[in-house]
């Protein structure tokens, strides 16, 4: 007899396994950035005034705890802007109070007590009693005395504290809720921007801003491959100076339009006379006359020169100029503003760079260290919120694959410390490694010995970054709402033994998911240059972000990638260097040298991936664009990586780019070869025996070619064809139609069965009255 739930369990288990091929995309993260929508005045000496919410300004509503509680809002003004007299802030907020000391506190002739103490850039401006419940607003004027940021990087400060205790008192909770409908009216003039070297990133970018910025790296319509390193090397450092996104691009001078000169920043990078915007129009400290610099001193006949000067075009943005008289001193003014830290003497807006020291070839190999031995003093993190302590140490590449290297943290902190809400948080070189819980034991001298992850450190400069996020003990002392504080021992330490024999090759997993990380092995990102066409714009901007985000994760003190054009690799870089090659296929002859080394070579006829390994491969039609990624050990020195990042046009190169920068496609990118329309990604091995191309290409025209030889067990890895849903459906329906037909056969023998038993028991019971 049939067993019916067997049955059914045999039907529908593959059905099930099928319809996990479905592919789920992970969605990006929303961005904290907001920008409110101003239209403000731009001509010097024009004054106007500005209403924001505080929503507008990024900030959400804020529940402040009693007895003692703050919050802070931050923003930053445009670059010439200048705040008068005649602003005020509005504050909305809610107050609810709950305890069983409610009915006593209500007796004692002064119901609610406390108070909200409004500052601005550490200028008290107001206070608002806690006079009732509910909703409520309060309105103050911002004086004059406090329209200076205070603030190192220009930010304003508004800073709203709670003092409510009489829950030091009573039995009560007070929460007062800060809205984000609150409202800052601002009252300011037109200035031109205070030009500063040394406060790089501004006035290029400003953390909190009320309006972003734009800016353009401009090269020469046919620069050199220096001239290209130096831009790159510049966007790196702005992207490791702003340490978030942010709107900087690389283009070359013939593509910078009307539009461009009216609402956006410039950085102009390479020789002078090949940057004709700068000809006659453009007033600079130093004088730039027919292609030159007449007035450069003698003395600064090889400096890199940086300078920085008011757009001609539009009077809020500014423009710097990195040049020199020659390739080398380009490259030297690159690499100091991608250091952010410019030294300025009399001139704020010039600067002259005689030299810049590389990263050493050969770093001593130290193996135990401490903070002093550093030439670091004992800190104090203190204050409620987060504050940082930074430290900076070199690494050998002896000591660059260390198993057993530990980082050993001495720290105590003070009795105000609200042990349940405060901790310290360890990152190295960007990555969290530990993250320790303050409890009353820790306000004596603690240790803590934290394992230093495989493969984290980077030759060269690291970054260690201890942070604390500190909240008071609110326990109704007489001191208030003070500050806590930890402290940072000077003796802590560092052990980094010498690793034992192993290469970054057996390091590294080869996935394009592990993009960046491959490829920020050092500190200055010094192992890394870009391959690229000496004619494909496209792949020079695509490059350009790249370098932004390279920056951005590796945060180099001076970036020094290399830049190399795709006919003219040299030795050196093949040898010593992992590489980026940017660009369609025909248009990279290195290419010809490599591609049977390709996960998936190309044909460099239609500049498509041919995939000629595999069982099944697709051709594309004509006029669809795709993009192509290709991750591969590099056939010159194992222990090097390449990526490449190529399409069958510009349009299908730009995809490629966007698979690594958006992060929308790059949640879909993993494997060694990945395909995009600019949507879909489809992702591959070397070892698949199917095409990818037809996941994310409509219309693609299937060829089979030679199958693979027998017994290779490739994996597989695919997206649900078209197919895949109705034919889920009319399986369904036929499976239905057998389980009714299998039912109905199984309840007709067990009739069958039942008739011919009964039948049987009337026979037994005839012959048993027969031999009676």
């Amino acid at each position: 007899m049939f067993n019916v739930k067997k049955i059914l369990a045999f039907i529908f288990l593959p059905i099930l396994i099928l319809s996990n091929f479905v592919q789920v995309s992970a969605k990006a993260p929303k961005s904290d950035t907001f920008y409110a929508e101003i239209n403000a005045p731009t001509q010097v000496g024009a004054s106007d005034n500005v209403s924001l919410n505080f929503a507008q300004l990024g900030f959400r509503p804020a529940e402040l705890n009693s007895p003692f509680d703050v919050t802070h809002l931050l923003f930053s003004i445009p670059p010439n802007w200048k705040l008068a007299a005649g602003g005020d802030v509005q504050i909305d907020y809610d107050v609810l109070l709950t305890g069983s000391g409610l009915a006593q506190l209500a007796s004692a002739g002064n119901p609610y007590g406390g108070s909200l103490v409004v500052s601005f850039n550490n200028q008290i401006i107001g206070t608002i009693p806690l006079g009732s419940t509910g909703s409520n607003s309060a309105r103050f004027q911002i004086p004059p005395e406090a329209l200076t940021p205070s603030t190192s990087d220009g930010r304003h400060v508004l800073k709203i504290a709670l003092d409510a205790q009489f829950s030091c008192q009573y039995d009560v909770r007070a929460v007062v809720t800060i809205k984000d409908t609150s409202i800052l009216n601002l009252v300011y003039g037109v200035t031109p921007p205070d030009l500063n070297l040394s406060r790089l990133p501004a006035p290029f970018y400003q953390a909190n801003a009320l309006v972003p910025e734009r800016t353009l790296v401009v090269t020469p319509d046919a620069p050199t491959a220096g001239e290209l390193q130096a831009a790159l090397n510049i966007m790196a450092g702005f992207g490791s100076m702003v340490g978030s996104t942010a709107d900087f691009s690389l283009i070359n001078s013939s593509r910078v339009t009307n539009d461009d000169l009216a609402t956006s920043n410039f950085i102009f990078v390479g020789a002078l006379e090949k940057l004709p915007l700068l000809s006659n129009v453009v007033t600079l400290p130093l004088k730039v006359e027919a292609g030159n610099f007449p007035n450069l001193p003698p003395a600064s006949a090889t400096d890199g020169v940086i300078q920085l000067a008011i757009s001609p075009w539009n009077t809020a943005k500014s423009i710097l100029l990195v040049s020199g008289k020659d390739e080398a001193a380009v490259q030297k003014a690159s690499q100091a503003v991608s250091s952010g830290k410019i030294f300025i003497y009399q001139d704020p807006t010039l600067a002259y760079v005689k030299d810049v020291q590389p990263l050493m070839d050969s770093i001593p190999f130290v193996e135990n260290f401490t903070f002093q031995s550093l030439g670091y003093l004992t800190e104090t993190l203190s204050g409620i919120g987060r504050s940082t302590a930074d430290y900076t140490f070199m690494v050998s590449k002896q000591q660059l694959f260390t198993r057993d290297g530990y980082f050993e943290l001495l720290y105590y902190h003070s009795a105000l410390v609200d042990n349940g809400l405060s901790s310290l948080n360890i990152e190295l070189n960007g990555q969290v490694i530990n993250s320790t819980a303050l409890d009353k034991a820790s306000e004596e001298l603690t240790a803590v010995r934290i394992k230093i992850p495989f493969g984290i450190l980077r030759y060269g400069e690291n970054r260690l970054t201890i942070s604390g996020q500190l909240s008071a003990d609110t326990s109704c002392d007489e001191s208030g709402l003070s500050d806590p504080w930890v402290i940072i021992s000077d003796q802590s330490n560092l052990h980094l033994p010498e690793a034992n024999a192993l290469g970054a090759f057996q390091y590294s997993a080869m996935d394009l998911k592990n993009y960046p990380g491959l490829f920020v092995t050092q500190s200055d990102l010094g192992d890394l240059a870009f391959v690229l066409s000496k004619t494909d714009t496209t792949g020079w901007g695509i490059a350009g972000k790249l370098a932004y985000e390279l920056g951005r994760v590796a945060n180099p003190i001076i970036s020094g990638m290399r830049t190399v054009f795709a006919d003219d690799v040299s030795p050196e870089i093949r040898e010593k260097y992992s590489m980026i090659m940017i660009g369609k296929a025909s248009t990279l002859p290195i290419l010809n040298e490599i591609n049977e080394n390709l996960p998936a070579p190309f044909d460099f006829a239609t500049d498509t991936a041919s995939e000629r390994q595999l069982q099944i491969v697709y051709r594309i039609p004509q006029g669809v664009s795709v993009g192509y990624l290709e991750l591969f050990h590099s056939p010159f020195n194992i222990d090097k990586t390449i990526l490449l990042l190529s399409g069958n046009d510009a349009n299908g190169l730009a995809l490629s780019g966007d698979a690594l920068l958006v992060s929308e496609i790059n949640a879909q990118v993993s494997g060694v070869f990945a395909i995009t329309n600019g949507k879909q990604v489809a992702v591959g091995d070397d070892q698949a025996i199917f095409s990818t191309v037809g996941d994310v290409v409509p219309d693609a025209e299937a060829v089979v070619t030679t199958p693979l030889p027998a017994g290779t067990n490739p994996a597989l890895n695919t997206a649900p064809p078209d197919w895949l849903m109705p034919l889920l459906i009319a399986s369904g329906v036929i499976i239905l139609a057998i389980i009714a037909f299998v039912v109905r056969g199984a309840l007709a023998q067990k009739r069958a069965a039942t008739v011919d038993l009964s039948r049987s028991e009337e026979d037994d019971n005839a012959d048993e009255e027969k031999s009676e």
